[in-house]
């Protein structure tokens, strides 16, 4: 069953330089942007890339999908009903977007240069789409 992006949620995203504002700032640190729902963003530095990149590299295609499915259907929640604390957000929403990039199988490198992660809960899958810039 193809994937029903009307359905989908946006619930985490790495906003491209031609974002502009804060974006910018972060990646001119040699950071990367994260934005969790419409307000929260924060930065992973080349060291928690990394470190994550590892762990999620670590398991298989399968298993990463089905865990980036938990997160993300939590996430849903959480946004949905404006709870979580920062952090807690913060700390899922890197979870799941690298859990994301492994499950679909997609370079690193050019996914994080911009992308958005959608949800479809009723199907409990992930759309992972390349931002342009």
């Amino acid at each position: 069953m193809a994937f029903d992006s009307v359905c989908g949620v946006e619930i985490v995203s790495c906003p491209p330089m031609t974002a502009g504002g804060l974006a910018v700032t972060i990646r001119t640190r040699g950071n990367i942007p994260v934005l969790v729902g419409p307000s929260c963003m924060f930065e992973l530095t080349p060291g928690d890339i990394r470190e994550s990149w590892e762990t999620a590299c670590s398991l298989r295609a399968e298993v990463a999908g089905a865990m980036v499915a938990e997160l993300a259907h939590r996430l849903c929640g959480e946004l949905a009903d404006c709870e979580g604390e920062e952090g807690h957000l913060a700390s899922e929403a890197a979870a799941c977007l690298f859990l994301a990039i492994r499950h679909r199988n997609l370079p690193l490198e050019d996914t994080l240069r911009g992308c958005r992660i959608t949800f479809d809960d009723r199907r409990r899958a992930e759309m992972v789409e390349r931002l342009p810039g």
